[in-house]
């Protein structure tokens, strides 16, 4: 687990991007997500990097109580955020733990969701094979930032910080991670309602 990083964003989170209920300009985008994802009542969610539970909330909600969804962040602040963020939704766990130190079952998830989060691995190759590992046959992984790829990397970089070189590969670059563990490419999309990528099996 990086530790100077999660100290980065414990200290984010009482940022607006962080807590910040969704506003009208985001409601688009969440639009997008859910339909690519086509996340149904009684699936089960991974989402690592899950911040302050934003969007495990609205997971938790498309997953109804017969679902579930594992959140998971680095960051111990942002995990207590989420936890009481979601508390109204049993569904819903969120743990204090790295995607590359959860041990879970093998193909566990129908979906799995990397929201604003893809850049900040480490290592993605494997972040990728973790995350390969634990989607079940079928399921999709996706990608997802509500800003496009230049905007992304251009926030980054000015950073000035442990996250000033966490930076989101082109597509050119992740396809062939993506297809090195296994999946392929079937939706890309980076435009004024951010980026998003799905992959499958």
């Amino acid at each position: 687990m990086n530790r100077e990083k999660a100290a980065f964003f414990d200290a984010q989170v009482d940022a607006p991007w962080a807590m910040a209920a969704y506003g009208p300009d985001e409601v688009p985008k969440i639009a997008r997500l859910r339909q690519a994802a086509a996340i149904a009542p009684g699936m089960a969610v991974l989402e690592p990097g899950c911040g302050a539970g934003r969007l495990s909330q609205l997971l938790g909600q498309w997953v109804g109580p017969t679902g579930r969804v594992l959140a998971m962040d680095i960051s111990p602040a942002m995990v207590a955020a989420c936890q009481r963020r979601t508390q109204n939704l049993p569904q819903v766990t969120a743990l204090h733990l790295a995607l590359e130190q959860y041990d879970g079952p093998p193909g566990a998830f129908q979906r799995v969701v990397c929201h604003q989060v893809f850049p900040h691995f480490d290592d993605k190759p494997l972040a990728l094979a973790c995350l390969r590992r634990l989607l079940a046959p079928g399921g999709s992984l996706l990608i997802v930032h509500f800003i496009d790829w230049a905007t992304i990397n251009d926030h980054h970089r000015k950073a000035g910080t442990v996250v000033e070189g966490d930076l989101m590969p082109p597509l050119a670059a992740m396809a062939p991670m993506i297809e090195a563990v296994g999946l392929r490419v079937d939706l890309f999309a980076d435009d004024e309602l951010g980026y998003l990528l799905r992959a499958k099996g």
